[in-house]
């Protein structure tokens, strides 16, 4: 997989969570509208460069959109698995 350069905007307070683009991720995410490519770049941009882990994933997922309970187990479980793809494990 290779991985482009991507453009980014910070926040000071959020990191690069602070944007409509991370909105519209996120949104894309819970809907499972993208691919794992797209997942991990969003992962690495919006998380990793900020120094958030994969639970802040779910808090975002839980505080910042109206998406049930029930679904973030299996979002947090896709997220994981492209991770652990991606790292070769």
């Amino acid at each position: 997989m290779k991985l482009e350069r991507i453009s980014i905007e910070r926040d000071d307070t959020m990191g690069y969570r602070a944007t409509e683009e991370h909105k519209t991720w996120l949104f894309d995410l819970v809907h499972g509208d993208l691919k794992d490519e797209d997942i991990l770049k969003g992962v690495i941009k919006y998380y990793v460069l900020s120094g958030c882990r994969i639970n802040e994933i779910v808090d975002d997922i839980v505080y910042r959109t109206s998406y049930n309970l029930d679904g973030v187990k299996d979002i947090k479980e896709k997220v994981e698995e492209v991770l652990e793809e991606a790292a070769g494990i």
